[in-house]
């Protein structure tokens, strides 16, 4: 079995952008900065077949990304896992 693991930093971010919905001429959209966990475990059933979990997200940490992008801002990923199967010649 083999277990391994990842971290990424973002650091805090804003933006000014225009929101002529609200009728303001532009409002700052600002992000403190956040860490990300992920992990990864690894399963070697035979010597040619092994199955893998990768679970991204691990903390459901919720966050934007691409703030102030044509003055809109996007929600990042939450947690998400993914589980695959490998046959090795």
């Amino acid at each position: 079995m083999t277990i391994g693991g990842g971290a990424e930093y973002h650091g805090s971010t804003w933006r000014d952008v225009s929101n002529p919905g609200k009728g303001y001429a532009s409002e700052q959209y600002h992000q403190n900065a956040y860490w990300l966990a992920n992990l990864m475990t690894k399963y070697q059933i035979t010597k040619n077949l092994s199955t893998t979990l990768n679970i991204n997200n691990l903390f459901d940490k919720y966050y934007f990304t691409n703030i102030g992008f044509y003055s809109q801002r996007a929600y990042g990923d939450p947690r998400n896992m993914m589980l695959t199967t490998r046959w090795d010649l």
